[in-house]
């Protein structure tokens, strides 16, 4: 018998799968069978036992019953109209069974009726409701506890199955964003902490400048050549420390940026990223090489975060690389790779590890007699990866130079 219980467990598998709408048809098509079926034997049962209580009293086939346990005989009279020929009435114990006999005959089709809609409705709830509507209600109550660790899974293709995966997604979606807003409260923290770290070099210069200038200039034991030196020191520190502040707003301003999407062409978006690598590339930098590949010809992204990503990614491309800097597009169902690869000596270890992190920089790279670079630019792009669904990554290519990969969610 283990083939029927293979049987019913298939078709109780694609019946949990069908819409709600086929499911509803399936259960009254049953319903109707079954009531129908009922009625027939019902009425064909109480036909036969009066049957037989008409044959145990000598009642044949020619007696009409007329009520109250009385059946008559009728013939044709020389009138033309029928008179009664005989009358037999049944006794009290066959004459109430007849009754309820017949009652049930005429009552068995209504009241299957109600109580096949009854059933119905009980095990369609039962089957096809009741479990997901448990399941929206439990992940509802979890979502007021600020618990997201319950799944609202329902292994079904109806819609049940779909607003609870919905449901599930939606779920899934707000985990993502707190975590996200979590790592980006845990960079500003980070950022606030080295941005504080760093403070400390300028502040105690010119507070060293001042001290000596203080105790000193008063009583014209510090010559003029060392006043300006000192002056100096403290005006340039005074600089350090308004970049500083400059870069920490930049920061800010990303934190708060809000992604306003548009739908672009991908040929549209190629050639904003063309001219833009363009108007990047100069004499004495590497030649930039732009490609796309895409799986659609549309695409939702906001251009300014895009564009603001590739300017720090590319600046460090041509910062770094020798002769060609090459571009590399590619879109994949909802998501943007933006690849950026130089043709330098790579990324180190450490490089790869914190290159992202706030005010981390390449100290032999720095200018000199220039503005010192405070390492925010991949800092920066991470932060607007992020704010547009995605990620940064780095890695090394296998000949030679440095890869950066800027994810985008373009859904």
């Amino acid at each position: 018998m283990d083939w029927i219980e293979e049987l019913y467990q298939k078709w109780k598998i694609k019946m949990k799968n069908f819409s709600l709408k086929k499911a509803m048809v399936v259960y009254l098509l049953c319903a109707i069978i079954l009531a129908a079926l009922a009625a027939v034997i019902t009425i064909n049962f109480c036909h036969d036992w009066k049957n037989l209580i008409q044959r145990v009293n000598g009642i044949g086939e020619d007696y009409r019953y007329t009520g109250d346990g009385c059946f008559v005989s009728y013939k044709a009279s020389a009138m033309g109209y029928e008179e009664a020929a005989g009358i037999i009435r049944l006794g009290k114990t066959d004459a109430f069974f007849f009754y309820m006999l017949s009652l049930v005959q005429m009552l068995c089709i209504p009241v299957y009726s109600v109580v096949t809609v009854f059933l119905v409705s009980f095990f369609y709830y039962k089957n096809r409701l009741k479990e997901p509507l448990l399941l929206l209600t439990l992940e509802t109550e979890a979502v007021k506890r600020n618990d997201l660790s319950f799944s609202c899974f329902y292994g079904s293709a109806d819609e049940m199955g779909e607003i609870c995966g919905a449901m599930d997604i939606m779920r899934k979606a707000v985990v993502d964003n707190q975590r996200n807003m979590w790592e980006l409260m845990e960079e500003q923290r980070k950022i606030n902490a080295a941005f504080a770290h760093d403070l400390r070099t300028p502040l105690t210069v010119i507070s060293g400048y001042a001290d000596m200038l203080m105790e000193y200039y008063p009583a014209g034991q510090i010559s003029e050549k060392k006043l300006v030196e000192g002056l100096s020191s403290i005006k340039e520190q005074a600089a350090r420390l308004k970049n500083f502040s400059e870069t920490m707003k930049k920061v800010d301003s990303f934190e708060v940026l809000e992604v306003k999407k548009k739908k672009y062409k991908t040929k549209d978006l190629k050639k904003k990223i063309t001219d833009f690598a363009r108007g990047m590339e100069g004499e004495d930098t590497p030649k930039i090489t732009v490609s796309m590949q895409s799986d659609g010809e549309e695409i939702y992204c906001d251009e300014n975060i895009i564009l603001e990503v590739l300017g720090n990614l590319l600046s460090n491309a041509l910062r770094y690389g020798k002769e060609n800097v090459e571009i590399l597009a590619v879109k994949e169902e909802d998501r943007l790779f933006l690849y950026v690869k130089d043709d330098g000596r790579g990324m180190t270890k450490e490089e790869l590890y914190k290159a992202d992190s706030p005010y981390y920089s390449d100290k032999t790279y720095e200018e000199a007699g220039q503005d010192m670079h405070f390492g925010l630019g991949l800092t920066i792009c991470k932060i607007l990866c992020k704010k547009h669904g995605g990620s940064l990554g780095f890695s090394n290519s296998v000949e030679h130079g440095a890869i950066v990969c800027a994810e985008f969610f373009v859904g």
